[in-house]
Order: C-alpha cells, then structure tokens, then sequence
C-alpha cells in the first residue's frame, strides 16, 4: 500500500497532505503531556511495527504483504498516539528505505496512519463499549477486526487515490480495475494483519504489557495479562 511518487492524482495528493499536516500537529498537541511510560510505549511499538514490517508474508498470485500496524497501535496507545507511531515508521522507511514516495508521503501517511489507525480504534471502542477488564475474547475479536478493516478501507482510500482522476490522471490503470484488484489483494492482507496483530498483542499482554483504549483517560485502561 506504499504509494510511490507519481501515481496519486494532484488533487489527492494535496487533500491528503493538507489533512495529514492537521491531524498530525493535533496528535502532537493531545500526546505532548504523557507520562513516560506511555512515551516507552510509542517507542517500543515504533521499533516492533518498523521491524515486523520488514518481514512479508507471501499472498495469492506470487504477491506478498506485510504488517501496517494500525490496529496494533491504536489497541495499546490510543488513536493519536498510534497515528504518530505509524507516521514515525512510514517517514524513516520513505527516507531511508524508498518505501514509497516522498511527495506521496502525504497521501500513504493519511492512508495508513489516520484511517487505518483510527478505523481500528473506533472498532475497538464499539467492541469494548460497556464492558470490563474480564472482557479478553470480546476485546480480541474487536483487535482482529479492528485490523481487517483498517487494511480494506486505508486500501479503498488508495484505490482512490491512484485511479480516480481530478485534476490530471496520473494513473495508466482504470478506477474499476485498480480498485478490484487493490482490494482482492488487501482483503488477504487484512487477514494476516489480523493474526499478527493478536499474536504480537497477546505476547504484549502476557508480559504484563497493559492496553490502553484511551490515552485521554488513564482510568480506561484493560489488563488482559495471564496469571
């Protein structure tokens, strides 16, 4: 889903930086009072997503995926601080990696650190709405799901985002075709993303590795770890 330099329409490719700009400077703003423990957290999960997206999985038709990590760290630091970990991986890897472009930079951080993460953690929300800390199954089925789709819908975005033309298509491939085939695709990723996630949260619970739903809220916090 890394989009290279070149394939997102202009219009996109400026909607998507102006929004990406807003929401990061607001998430720097709701995340610049934490504690340093949550801060070891963002930290933490910066190093596990960059390296767990290193390692691809093969796919259908000799395609392979890899971890986003979206829900991943929506599911132990909240929304906002997920959204700049999931930044933080995607500039390094642009940078240093070219794993996808620096003037789409914009458009793959809008993609997969806003909505993939904030997907994953509005899912998460609605699954552990009323509930309590003895909640796990319900909880992790919210974490698989949670992961699924921010995978599809980020994908969606940037089907869009390439074969939708604008101001001037950029793209040699049709909306019908890139988008079908996008989404066949990251529906299998989605699945992956989804055994990752729980496999790599359910390790970061059994170290006693607590989960917080809301980082606005220190009350809101679920231990889900084995005794």
């Amino acid at each position: 889903m890394h989009i290279p330099d070149g394939w997102v329409d202009p219009f996109f490719l400026i909607i998507t930086w102006i929004v990406t700009i807003i929401i990061l400077m607001i998430s720097i703003r709701k995340m610049k009072d934490i504690d340093e423990t949550r801060l070891t957290y963002m930290a933490v999960l910066a190093g596990t997503i960059f390296a767990a997206q290193m390692l691809n999985f093969p796919i259908f038709g000799g395609t392979s995926g890899h971890l986003l990590g979206g829900a991943l760290a929506a599911s132990i630091v909240g929304s906002w601080g997920g959204c700049l970990v999931i930044s933080v991986v995607l500039i390094i890897q642009a940078f240093l990696f070219a794993d996808g472009g620096i003037i789409a930079l914009g458009a793959n951080i809008f993609n997969m650190a806003i909505v993939g993460v904030f997907v994953a953690y509005l899912i998460l929300r609605v699954f552990m709405f009323n509930s309590s800390p003895k909640d796990r199954y319900r909880y992790y089925g919210g974490v698989f799901l949670g992961s699924f789709l921010s995978v599809i819908i980020a994908s969606v975005f940037a089907a869009i985002e390439i074969g939708i033309p604008v101001i001037n298509s950029v793209s040699q491939i049709r909306f019908v075709d890139s988008f079908l085939i996008i989404l066949f695709y990251h529906i299998l990723i989605g699945i992956g993303e989804g055994i990752i996630t729980l496999i790599i949260v359910n390790y970061f619970n059994s170290i006693q590795m607590n989960i917080f739903l809301e980082i606005d809220n220190p009350s809101s916090t679920y231990n889900f770890s084995k005794r």
